[in-house]
């Protein structure tokens, strides 16, 4: 780390008046809770549900990008409870949401979700943000044999993180508008492509490309060929103070679940240390599901998020059931 950012701090302690502001209900949200059964036959992930959601909006010819972002949250207010919801901008969304994953689904129980943070005077907040390790062109891990969440509900477990509530938010947004931008993006993947189906020039021959090198070129090929979304991963601490970084990396673990060995992308973790004005800034990007400054978004393709919002089907005492 930056010897100068180790100086920073990590956590803000929070006013009365500046708790007040972030435990607001957010306006113009519409959100989701979703209780599952453990019993029940679920997809490991969501890709049909992504689909069913996605709406490519644009304005001013084509230029601007308005499509909808939509933010996926699994929240540990208490121990002995992790919420996991679906927030969007829409009544009409919201529809969709609820009969797209009931279509996907079984079993599953839907009620109104949290649009706001649980904090009071003299609480800290702190965390951080997950971004892709490689250019995101490369795919991350889109196969799996149960919802890759489970790791991720399975680190909130109610011994974990005493006395700590944790966030983990993943926002998402259609990739629409901006042909300037997308034909430059475009035009560098496919110079990256080429670059792993060539042949490589060595110092005293060249070498056909590896049966590694043809494979990362296909996936590669395949993502550019898809929806994409831009896509962030933040991670909020309320109550760890000092030993804030020491959650983000614990958390952080969970996610080494969506590493592709295949492409060697991974998604690597940045705890803020910032002034503690900029903290309470990235605390309420969180909390308004804004990408703001505070996002680090890289592109994923609609199987990689449907495997970042998968429901979990692991069975864990504070995870409530869908059963009444």
């Amino acid at each position: 780390m930056n010897p100068v950012k180790r100086l920073l701090p990590c956590y803000t302690t929070l006013t009365e008046t500046q708790a007040e502001e972030l435990s607001k209900p957010v306006g113009g949200w519409h959100t989701v809770q979703v209780k599952t059964s453990p019993n029940a036959d679920h997809p490991e992930t969501l890709d049909t549900f992504i689909k069913g959601i996605t709406e490519l909006q644009t304005s001013w010819l084509g230029l601007k990008n308005t499509s909808p972002t939509i933010s996926f949250e699994i929240r540990r207010h208490t121990p002995e409870n992790i919420q996991i919801q679906f927030s969007v901008p829409s009544r009409r969304l919201e529809r969709k949401v609820r009969s797209q994953i009931k279509n996907e689904l079984d079993g599953i129980q839907l009620s109104e979700g949290t649009n706001q943070l649980l904090v009071t005077e003299g609480d800290s907040v702190g965390g951080g943000i997950l971004t892709s390790g490689r250019r995101d062109w490369y795919p991350l891990q889109t196969g799996y044999d149960q919802p890759p969440t489970n790791s991720l509900v399975g680190a909130l477990h109610r011994h974990a993180m005493q006395n700590t509530q944790a966030v983990i938010q993943v926002l998402f947004k259609p990739v629409a508008g901006k042909p300037v931008r997308r034909w430059y993006r475009n035009r560098r993947t496919y110079q990256r492509i080429g670059y792993l189906r060539k042949e490589k020039q060595k110092l005293w021959n060249s070498r056909s490309p590896t049966p590694r090198e043809k494979q990362q070129a296909d996936a590669v090929e395949r993502k550019a060929g898809t929806t994409r979304f831009y896509t962030s991963i933040r991670l909020l601490f309320i109550n760890s103070k000092e030993y804030t970084p020491s959650r983000v990396k614990e958390l952080a673990g969970a996610f080494n679940i969506y590493e592709n060995p295949d492409t060697g992308q991974y998604l690597n973790a940045v705890t803020i240390h910032t002034l503690q004005s900029r903290i309470l800034d990235f605390a309420s990007a969180v909390r308004q599901r804004r990408f703001s400054s505070w996002h680090r978004r890289f592109h994923t393709s609609t199987e990689e998020l449907a495997a970042l919002v998968s429901i979990p089907d692991r069975s864990q005492q504070n995870i409530p059931d869908s059963k009444p």
